[in-house]
């Protein structure tokens, strides 16, 4: 009977050497952060960030919520450091694909104003008052010799440009170029993409006619392909091939949405590694999106709670961008404790989006902000290094998205983690 305190005695001391030991490796990894102030240019205090990207070419910045204006004033901040101290001059938004790049495009020719660009970026982005420094930055920089580009990689065709103008320069392109499509095949193609891009998942089309949609639209990227067409076109095509299926897919299958997350997933990286290896090609980028998107591996997501479990694997786009760019690419989570969010809401009185409040909850004793809670840091930044065996997929969770936690060893999620204290809510300009 006596092996019994014995054993209990050893567990529970190779539980505390385990925890001795993650304190430890915490407080070597972690750095204060001094401000997330995007009008704070003394950038001493991300050094420990210049050390941890070292010489990636791609950097990804995280949020855990649309509405989390503290993560949005510090990654504005981080933006101006990449861009001044370390080359990087590709700002992409996880927004429409088309109607950003388009809109760049047609400004830097002089077409559109600059604020046609920003209104093509999505409205918690293009509408914040946390934004507007970075946004004011980035037009300061045109006139300088290493300005920043705007570009966008999400494939949901939503924006003013991509609803006005992408059928009539498709058409435009299609007639200039004698492209071989019948008259009664390409007014069905026009249709067909006009409405999804007005319904988006409430479009309704037969089995027979997704088959004639994909088989017109692979032939047209052939086509262009042949011509030697702008590859902005051709990829533009691919990226349509992924938005029509992404709509598709939810409408077919709703009980498993994951699907369509990861069609668009996959489409965004895809879209990445074409703004980074032939739009722009030899320069550096910086990738604005969500957590969700740029975690570097599948993760179960532990929302038991809610009695959802996901039926699928998830392919984020960061795992995908990881397989392709290794490390070149360094990835940053946002996390924080606790405070305050806002979701986007339409107001059909005043026709036009609100910000609306609301908390976000303190995260559990069992989560890693709870961890990083006790250092009493209001800004800290923390890098992880692939000592995988500190942190087991048996007591380790992270907030990812919303409330919801992953659980995972940590350096499979992310590079680096960035935490906020106290996230306090977006607020509309």
């Amino acid at each position: 009977m006596k092996k019994i305190p014995i054993l209990l005695t050893l567990i529970s001391f190779l539980t505390s050497c385990e925890k001795n030991k993650k304190s430890d490796w915490l407080e070597n990894s972690l750095s204060e952060i001094r401000s997330i102030d995007p009008a704070d240019t003394n950038f001493t205090d991300l050094e420990s960030l210049k050390k941890a990207i070292g010489n990636s070419k791609v950097v990804l910045l995280g949020e855990q919520e649309h509405g989390d204006g503290s993560t949005y004033s510090a990654k504005s901040r981080l933006v101006k450091f990449l861009h001044d101290e370390m080359g990087f001059t590709i700002l992409a938004f996880e927004s429409d694909f088309f109607g950003v790049n388009k809109a760049w495009e047609d400004y830097q020719r002089g077409k559109k104003d600059y604020q046609d660009v920003i209104n093509q970026l999505y409205t918690f982005w293009s509408q914040s008052q946390m934004c507007e420094n970075l946004f004011q930055t980035i037009k300061e920089s045109q006139s300088t010799q290493n300005p920043i580009v705007l570009a966008g990689f999400d494939n949901r065709q939503i924006t003013n440009v991509s609803q006005e103008e992408l059928l009539p320069s498709l058409d435009s392109i299609i007639r200039e170029h004698n492209i071989p499509i019948s008259i009664l095949d390409l007014g069905f193609f026009k249709r067909t993409l006009k409405e999804a891009m007005n319904k988006l998942h409430d479009q309704e089309i037969t089995p027979e006619n997704q088959a004639r949609f994909l088989s017109i639209i692979d032939t047209l990227t052939a086509e262009f392909q042949k011509e030697g067409i702008d590859s902005f076109w051709v990829q533009e095509l691919k990226n349509t091939r992924g938005f029509i299926m992404y709509v598709w897919h939810w409408w077919i299958d709703r009980e498993n949405d994951l699907v369509d997350n990861n069609l668009r997933d996959i489409q965004m990286a895809n879209n990445c590694l074409w703004l980074l290896n032939e739009k722009y090609q030899g320069e550096k980028m910086i990738i604005w999106a969500a957590n969700g998107h740029v975690i570097k591996t599948d993760t179960l997501f532990d929302v038991e709670a809610e009695g959802w479990k996901p039926a699928i694997r998830q392919y984020p786009m960061g795992e995908i961008l990881f397989n392709s760019l290794g490390e070149e690419m360094y990835s940053i989570g946002f996390t924080s404790y606790k405070g305050k969010s806002t979701s986007l809401q339409y107001d059909s009185a005043a026709q036009n989006f609100i910000f609306q409040s609301y908390p976000f909850e303190p995260a559990d004793s069992t989560s890693f902000e709870f961890e990083l809670k006790q250092r009493g840091l209001e800004y800290a930044f923390i890098d992880l290094p692939e000592q995988l065996d500190l942190w087991t997929t048996t007591d380790q969770r992270i907030r990812v998205w919303r409330p919801e936690y992953v659980k995972g060893k940590l350096p499979t999620i992310y590079d680096g983690i960035f935490y906020i204290h106290d996230m306090h809510p977006n607020k509309k300009l």
